[in-house]
C-alpha cells in the first residue's frame, strides 16, 4: 500500500498530466506509428514545418514561466492558433494507444477508494487527455495554467484549487514529473509533493527532428526545503517523507 498512517492528513490530490499520467516515451512511440499516414497525406516538408512549429510554441510557453510573476499572457501565444489544434489533434490520436504509468494508476486507485479528491492541473485544458487515458473517471475537476492566468511554477494556480476546496496547503498533495516547474510551485504554495516519472521534455526531440536543435529548457531545483514526498529509490509502491537539502 502507499497511502499509510503517514498520510491520513492528504485531503486533496492533484495532478500534473504530460509526463506524469504517461510517460513521453510511450507518448513519442504512439506518434510514430500516427506518423506514416501524416507523412503520406502532407510529405516530409510540412510534417517537418508542423514540428518546427511546436517547438516554437512550447518555447514560448517556457519563455513565459520565466517572466515575473510566470504570467501567462494570451497575445504570447496567440501566434499559435494553428499549430496548437494540429498538436491536439495529434495527442487525440495518440493518447488513445497509450497506457497510464503503472504508479500513477496505483495511487490513482488508492486515493480513490480514500475518498480523496483528485484534480488535474495543467498547462492547457487537458480534459481529452484524461478522457483519451481512460482516466477521466478519478478527476473531480481540471484545471488550465493558461485559464487562471499563471504559468506553472506560479503557486497561484495552488492556490485557486485550494480555495475551490476549502483545503489548506498542507493537507494538499500535489503530484509531477518536473522539480522546476510541480516541485518549485509546490515549494513556493507549501504544499506537499510527489515527483514520478521525470523524463526529458517530449518537445526536446520533436525540436531535433523539426531542425530546431537545443536541448529542454527545464533546470533542476537543487533546494527544496518544503515538505515533500517521493517514491522511495527502489521505486516499490511506498512513499517516504523526506527534507532535501
Amino acid at each position: 500500500m502507499i497511502l499509510n498512517d503517514m498520510h491520513r492528513d492528504i485531503r486533496l490530490v492533484s495532478w500534473d498530466v504530460d509526463g506524469t499520467l504517461f510517460s513521453f516515451f510511450d507518448l513519442a512511440l504512439a506518434l510514430s506509428k500516427n506518423a506514416p499516414g501524416r507523412l503520406w497525406t502532407c510529405g516530409w516538408a510540412d510534417t517537418l514545418e508542423g514540428l518546427a512549429g511546436v517547438r516554437r510554441f512550447h518555447r514560448a510557453v517556457e519563455f513565459g514561466r520565466r517572466r515575473d510573476r510566470s504570467r501567462a499572457i494570451p497575445a504570447d501565444l496567440s501566434a499559435y492558433a494553428a499549430v496548437r489544434a494540429r498538436e491536439r489533434a495529434a495527442l487525440e490520436r495518440a493518447l488513445v494507444r497509450v497506457r497510464p504509468r503503472r504508479y500513477a494508476a496505483s495511487l490513482l486507485d488508492q486515493f480513490r477508494r480514500a475518498r480523496v479528491p483528485q484534480v488535474a492541473w495543467s498547462d492547457f485544458e487537458c480534459g481529452y487527455k484524461l478522457r483519451a487515458l481512460k482516466l477521466e473517471q478519478y478527476f473531480e475537476n481540471t484545471y488550465s495554467s493558461e485559464k487562471i492566468g499563471f504559468w506553472k511554477p506560479s503557486p497561484v494556480p495552488l492556490a485557486k484549487i485550494q480555495s475551490d476546496f476549502d483545503v489548506r496547503p498542507e493537507h494538499h498533495l500535489h503530484i509531477g514529473d518536473r522539480a522546476d516547474t510541480d516541485g518549485e510551485a509546490s515549494r513556493r504554495n507549501g504544499c506537499l509533493y510527489l515527483e514520478i516519472g521525470s523524463s526529458p521534455r517530449l518537445w526536446s526531440f520533436l525540436g531535433m527532428i523539426g531542425g530546431m536543435g537545443g536541448g529542454s529548457t527545464a533546470q533542476t531545483v537543487d533546494t527544496m526545503e518544503h515538505r515533500r514526498l517521493a517514491l522511495a529509490p527502489n521505486k516499490e509502491h511506498a512513499i517516504s517523507r523526506f527534507h532535501q537539502k
